[in-house]
Protein backbone atom coordinates (compact mmCIF):
# COMPACT_ATOMS: atom_id res chain seq x y z
CA UNK A 1 0.00 0.00 0.00
CA UNK A 2 2.72 2.48 0.78
CA UNK A 3 4.06 2.73 -2.65
CA UNK A 4 0.82 3.19 -4.39
CA UNK A 5 0.36 5.68 -1.70
CA UNK A 6 3.30 7.39 -1.90
CA UNK A 7 2.79 7.72 -5.74
CA UNK A 8 -0.55 9.04 -5.42
CA UNK A 9 0.99 11.92 -2.77
CA UNK A 10 3.30 12.55 -6.26
CA UNK A 11 0.69 12.74 -8.80
CA UNK A 12 -1.05 15.25 -6.11
CA UNK A 13 2.16 17.29 -5.20
CA UNK A 14 1.92 18.10 -9.01
CA UNK A 15 -1.24 20.25 -8.78
CA UNK A 16 -0.30 20.99 -4.75
CA UNK A 17 3.34 21.32 -4.35
CA UNK A 18 3.10 22.51 -0.42
CA UNK A 19 1.22 19.50 0.08
CA UNK A 20 2.26 17.85 3.34
CA UNK A 21 1.44 14.15 4.62
CA UNK A 22 1.85 12.36 7.52
CA UNK A 23 5.38 9.94 8.14
CA UNK A 24 2.93 6.99 7.79
CA UNK A 25 1.05 8.54 4.76
CA UNK A 26 -2.05 8.09 6.47
CA UNK A 27 -3.06 11.96 6.02
CA UNK A 28 -3.03 14.50 3.44
CA UNK A 29 -2.93 18.16 4.06
CA UNK A 30 -3.47 20.72 1.13
CA UNK A 31 -2.56 24.60 2.73
CA UNK A 32 -4.51 26.38 0.75
CA UNK A 33 -7.16 24.93 -1.32
CA UNK A 34 -8.47 27.88 -3.48
CA UNK A 35 -12.53 27.98 -3.02
CA UNK A 36 -15.55 28.47 -5.35
CA UNK A 37 -15.42 32.05 -6.13
CA UNK A 38 -18.70 33.91 -4.19
CA UNK A 39 -19.37 30.78 -2.32
CA UNK A 40 -17.61 30.82 0.74
CA UNK A 41 -16.67 33.59 3.63
CA UNK A 42 -12.67 33.08 2.65
CA UNK A 43 -11.00 32.43 -0.66
CA UNK A 44 -8.84 29.69 0.47
CA UNK A 45 -8.74 27.08 3.43
CA UNK A 46 -6.51 24.73 5.12
CA UNK A 47 -8.07 20.85 3.59
CA UNK A 48 -6.83 17.74 5.50
CA UNK A 49 -8.37 14.24 4.88
CA UNK A 50 -6.99 10.71 5.94
CA UNK A 51 -5.62 7.74 4.17
CA UNK A 52 -7.68 4.79 5.96
CA UNK A 53 -6.53 1.51 6.64
CA UNK A 54 -7.23 -0.35 3.87
CA UNK A 55 -6.59 2.07 1.33
CA UNK A 56 -7.04 1.77 -2.10
CA UNK A 57 -9.65 -0.78 -1.51
CA UNK A 58 -10.94 1.52 1.31
CA UNK A 59 -11.44 5.02 0.13
CA UNK A 60 -11.27 8.01 1.90
CA UNK A 61 -14.30 9.70 3.88
CA UNK A 62 -15.05 12.66 4.73
CA UNK A 63 -12.97 16.12 4.99
CA UNK A 64 -11.57 18.96 7.08
CA UNK A 65 -11.63 22.31 6.12
CA UNK A 66 -10.72 25.17 8.30
CA UNK A 67 -13.54 25.64 11.21
CA UNK A 68 -14.44 29.05 10.65
CA UNK A 69 -15.31 28.17 6.79
CA UNK A 70 -19.08 29.39 6.09
CA UNK A 71 -21.44 30.21 3.17
CA UNK A 72 -21.47 33.95 2.28
CA UNK A 73 -24.53 34.64 4.38
CA UNK A 74 -23.02 33.09 7.34
CA UNK A 75 -24.58 30.17 8.02
CA UNK A 76 -22.48 26.31 7.76
CA UNK A 77 -22.20 24.87 4.57
CA UNK A 78 -24.41 21.56 4.47
CA UNK A 79 -23.42 18.58 5.79
CA UNK A 80 -20.07 20.99 7.91
CA UNK A 81 -19.69 20.21 11.68
CA UNK A 82 -17.88 23.12 13.39
CA UNK A 83 -15.34 20.44 15.54
CA UNK A 84 -12.59 18.44 14.61
CA UNK A 85 -13.79 14.75 15.43
CA UNK A 86 -15.37 13.69 12.87
CA UNK A 87 -17.07 10.38 12.07
CA UNK A 88 -14.05 9.18 10.68
CA UNK A 89 -12.06 10.07 13.69
CA UNK A 90 -10.45 13.09 14.83
CA UNK A 91 -7.95 15.51 12.67
CA UNK A 92 -5.20 13.66 12.27
CA UNK A 93 -2.91 17.38 12.70
CA UNK A 94 -3.41 20.03 15.44
CA UNK A 95 -5.19 23.09 14.75
CA UNK A 96 -8.75 24.24 14.39
CA UNK A 97 -10.59 21.86 12.04
CA UNK A 98 -14.16 21.24 10.90
CA UNK A 99 -15.07 18.58 8.99
CA UNK A 100 -17.51 17.93 6.37
CA UNK A 101 -19.78 14.51 6.36
CA UNK A 102 -18.93 13.96 2.75
CA UNK A 103 -19.03 10.29 1.54
CA UNK A 104 -18.27 9.78 -2.20
CA UNK A 105 -20.68 8.04 -4.25
CA UNK A 106 -18.65 5.50 -5.76
CA UNK A 107 -15.10 3.99 -4.62
CA UNK A 108 -13.54 1.78 -7.75
CA UNK A 109 -10.06 1.88 -7.31
CA UNK A 110 -8.20 -0.06 -10.21
CA UNK A 111 -4.75 -1.95 -9.90
CA UNK A 112 -3.02 1.21 -12.09
CA UNK A 113 -3.60 4.62 -10.26
CA UNK A 114 -4.63 6.23 -13.56
CA UNK A 115 -7.40 3.34 -13.84
CA UNK A 116 -9.68 3.84 -11.22
CA UNK A 117 -10.57 6.25 -7.92
CA UNK A 118 -7.67 7.78 -6.84
CA UNK A 119 -6.33 10.99 -3.99
CA UNK A 120 -5.97 12.95 -7.05
CA UNK A 121 -9.82 12.01 -8.07
CA UNK A 122 -10.88 12.38 -4.46
CA UNK A 123 -9.55 16.12 -4.14
CA UNK A 124 -11.52 16.81 -7.50
CA UNK A 125 -14.70 15.43 -5.92
CA UNK A 126 -14.45 17.60 -2.58
CA UNK A 127 -14.31 21.06 -5.07
CA UNK A 128 -17.52 19.41 -6.60
CA UNK A 129 -18.73 19.00 -2.99
CA UNK A 130 -17.55 22.52 -2.16
CA UNK A 131 -19.51 24.03 -5.51
CA UNK A 132 -22.54 22.42 -3.79
CA UNK A 133 -22.54 20.05 -6.76
CA UNK A 134 -22.00 16.69 -5.75
CA UNK A 135 -24.30 15.86 -2.28
CA UNK A 136 -22.58 14.08 0.58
Amino acid sequence: MHQRVREEIELLKRQFPDLQHGDQLDWVLIPELVLPAGRFNKERTKLLFRIPVGYPQTGPDNFFVDVDLRLKDGSNPPAFNPNRDSSSGPAPTSGDWGWFSWHPQAWRPAATIEGGDNLLGFVRAINLCLRGEESA
